[in-house]
């Protein structure tokens, strides 16, 4: 089942004023924060990549992976978008917690 345009806007919702938005990948969803690729979105489910700040601020959380072959994400309940205070908690653990994207090379 391919994500809703409805759901990636819900998402993007969720985290509210942050610098956050969504790239089509792979046919569903990157979500990247101030460039920093921070996890994805399929099949309707939001995922978070997961980060040792992430998991001891959510360890009731369950892991998952959002596609065969990648590394476990935490999977973020659809109850949880209304808490803005959370997400935004959890977003900013897991933005801190990952390395700085390297530099594109230009052609």
């Amino acid at each position: 089942m391919a994500t809703s345009k409805e759901f990636t806007e819900d998402v993007l919702d969720a985290f509210g004023a942050r610098n956050v938005r969504v790239r089509p990948m792979f046919g569903e969803y990157g979500i990247y924060c101030d460039d920093k690729f921070v996890g994805v979105i399929c099949d309707n489910t939001l995922f978070l990549k997961a980060t040792e700040p992430g998991e001891s601020f959510a360890p009731s959380l369950d892991k998952a992976s959002p596609y065969p072959g990648a590394k476990e994400h935490l999977v973020i309940p659809v109850e949880k978008f209304s808490d803005a205070e959370w997400m935004h908690e959890l977003l900013d653990l897991t933005w801190a917690a990952l390395p700085v994207p390297k530099p594109k090379k230009k052609p």
